[in-house]
């Protein structure tokens, strides 16, 4: 390489500003310096193409890959380029001007100043962010009923990892668990690799079908707004829920998921809040309200149970990071939290009551469909010669996102007639025009099955 004082002198810079360079290069590895010699171009570390080939056979990792119990349950379909369609009737996340920028930015800036910065960076262990804690215990939980001390709280990486915790520290082989036909797929997965086995519980108008004849250990329920036909758990069997759970010595998962939305009436209590919930194990998250890229969720439960999946969580994960943890506290504290609740409340009671006139407008029916009102998705049902799972392939091709109802099913189970429409991820003006193309394309198809079975 050329010397720091020829080079300086062709460049017209200090030979300090040539020498820092040529350090910075050393330290990248990129040149190599010899003593006695000088600046070489370093030996490159990676092969080249030539160097690359090998008569090797490839690794077979079939045979060292750890072998996991085959689900048959179809998988969630994630949508991460959903905003790339006109039309995302999605529920997995909100629309994106929805979510508060300057307030985050506000409690993110915060967050790594003062007091505030030693519980942004540090090594928590495996302990939360006591503001967060404390902002969970003071400012969420009273609104679904809840009261709960500190160790009786844990954060999770959003509600899967709340549900994989549970299901390695309270289940296993041997044991049965009640789960909602149709429910909450990524739930199903979690639980059946776990060895436990999955007892479908039929879903009508007043939530989970269960009585005294029903076989379970534990269940598994999403009693607010039912995953995924939106439909809201009685009191009566809520009651009698936690009268089995007793008998039996069970305990019952709550997935609360997204209870902040319910547009008429008042919000049914939490499981958790109702007489002796000490066998209610409750989870909830601020995905469907915030954002789902925040991967923030949060358990309530019995402190023994807390601190095993403290621990479990600890080989893990340790904690989820604190920067977000701190932000979401101070944003929580701010009262900007609230004020973008209630402006998300508003905006998605709009969107349900447009969506549900547009499906009984455009959509084909039998007869006119009542929608549960609360939640960020409807659950529709044609007529029984609609098949959804074609609508929604035509769908996507003509730019509109929509879920095959049938995927919410126990295998060789449940409906093919049926659609999940989330409303809280597209834009409003796009809600009606988007509903009016759907309902094009599935009276098209209704015409052409009636054709050639006629």
């Amino acid at each position: 390489m050329p010397s720091t004082r020829y080079l300086s002198q062709e460049l017209g810079v200090s030979r300090n500003t040539v020498a820092a360079a040529y350090d910075e290069l050393i330290a990248l590895g990129v040149i190599e310096s010899r003593p006695r010699s000088g600046l070489y171009a370093a030996t490159p570390l990676t092969r080249t193409a030539a160097e690359s080939v090998s008569s090797a056979e490839p690794v077979d990792w079939s045979t060292l890959l750890r072998p996991r119990e085959s689900v048959e349950f179809t998988r969630t379909l994630g949508h991460p380029d959903a905003f790339d369609y006109p039309y995302p009737f999605i529920s997995s996340q909100p629309e994106l001007r929805s979510f508060p920028v300057r307030g985050w930015l506000r409690a993110a800036s915060e967050a790594m100043t003062g007091p505030h910065l030693r519980y942004s960076v540090r090594d928590a262990v495996d302990q939360d962010d006591p503001l967060l804690v404390e902002a969970l215990r003071k400012e969420i939980l009273p609104s679904r009923g809840i009261e709960a001390s500190s160790d009786e709280i844990l954060v999770t990486s959003g509600t899967q990892q709340g549900l994989s915790l549970i299901a390695d520290v309270l289940l296993g082989s041997g044991k049965i668990m009640g789960f909602e036909n149709p429910g909450y797929l990524d739930a199903m997965h979690i639980f059946k690799r776990s060895g436990v086995e999955l007892s479908p519980v039929p879903v009508d108008g007043r939530g989970a079908v269960f009585d005294r004849s029903t076989v379970f250990d534990a269940m598994y329920l999403t009693p607010s707004h039912h995953h995924p036909t939106n439909v809201t758990l009685s009191l009566p069997r809520r009651k009698l829920l936690l009268e089995l759970l007793e008998e039996r010595n069970g305990f019952v998962i709550e997935d609360d998921y997204d209870s902040e939305f319910r547009f008429r009436g008042r919000p049914t209590p939490s499981l958790k809040s109702i007489g002796d919930n000490r066998r209610v194990i409750y989870l909830g998250s601020f995905s469907k309200f915030l954002s789902a890229g925040l991967r923030i969720g949060y358990i309530v439960a019995d402190a023994p149970v807390i601190a095993a999946l403290r621990a479990e969580r600890h080989h893990r994960t340790k904690h989820l990071p604190g920067h977000i943890q701190r932000s979401l506290a101070l944003f929580i504290t701010s009262g900007d939290y609230h004020k973008v609740l209630r402006s998300h409340r508003r905006r998605l009671k709009q969107n349900w009551e447009i969506i549900t006139e547009s499906i009984n407008t455009y959509m084909p029916r039998v007869e006119a469909s009542s929608f549960p009102p609360g939640g960020v998705s409807v659950w529709y049902t044609g007529p029984e010669d609609l098949d959804a799972a074609e609508l929604t392939e035509r769908a996507a091709k003509q730019g509109i996102l929509v879920a095959d109802g049938s995927r919410y099913f126990f295998p060789g189970t449940g409906s093919h007639n049926c659609l999940r429409l989330g409303f809280g991820s597209i834009a409003q003006q796009s809600i009606e025009p988007g509903i009016a193309l759907l309902g094009g394309i599935a009276h098209r198809m209704l015409d052409e099955t009636r054709r050639i079975s006629g």
